[in-house]
């Protein structure tokens, strides 16, 4: 089984990307809503996979995936975000996550993320 962590603090958000994943996948979906949140997930399921919403309250997406890697969570890192400026697309990509699934999310975009990700 593979596992995924989705960090957002919209709650409506994590269930739109459960929503969208294939069903033809064998994918475990754990959520949070902070930085706290994700690292705690992320050390109980050790997911292959992160999502991190960057507009959140407290630290943005990119601020947690530099917390997640200096935890040791070696997870391939996506930003999940409506927000592609590129100062932030930038700013994530220095913080080493490998890549955006823009919001709004589909199933196709989710995908094609999931392909990119070997996953």
């Amino acid at each position: 089984m593979t596992k995924i962590l989705v960090v957002d603090d919209s709650a409506t958000s994590r269930l739109l990307l459960r929503a969208h994943m294939p069903k033809t996948g064998d994918y475990q979906v754990v959520e949070a809503s902070d930085l706290d949140g994700a690292l705690a997930q992320a050390r109980e399921h050790r997911p292959a996979l992160v999502f991190l919403d960057y507009n959140m309250p407290g630290r943005n997406g990119a601020e947690i995936a530099r917390e997640l890697r200096a935890a040791g969570i070696d997870a391939v890192l996506y930003l999940l975000t409506a927000n592609t400026q590129q100062g932030v697309i930038n700013a994530a990509l220095e913080a080493g996550i490998q890549g955006v699934l823009e919001k709004p999310i589909t199933a196709d975009k989710l995908a094609q993320v999931l392909r990119d990700a070997g996953l």
